[in-house]
């Protein structure tokens, strides 16, 4: 019986084809929330709902951002030892002796 289904879909598509009948003719509509139209070199208009979405994102993720670097500073600073900068010497550094002028 599927095959007969089929057929009989294939011949429908067929005839509409030869016909030259438009097919359904769909609009879309935007998902969810209120479609705002694009506007040509002004600001995008912005719902409530998104300043408070975006404002949540952003605090999220500062607090995710600071949270690590507060309690795993070795993901930022690095996990080696720092080198004490008060056993370089003048030549390690670049500077020039004293005596010379």
């Amino acid at each position: 019986m599927s095959s007969f289904g089929r057929a009989l879909g294939v011949l429908r598509t067929g005839t509409q084809l030869l016909r030259g009948a438009p097919g359904r003719i769909t609009s879309r509509k935007a998902s969810g929330g209120p479609h705002i139209e694009p506007q040509y070199r002004q600001y995008p208009q912005i719902t409530k709902n998104q300043k408070f979405q975006s404002e949540l994102l952003s605090g999220a993720m500062w607090f995710w951002i600071l949270w690590h670097c507060w309690h795993d500073p070795d993901a930022v600073l690095g996990h080696f030892p720092w080198p004490d900068a008060s056993q370089w010497t003048d030549e390690e550094l670049g500077i020039p002796p004293d005596d010379e002028d």
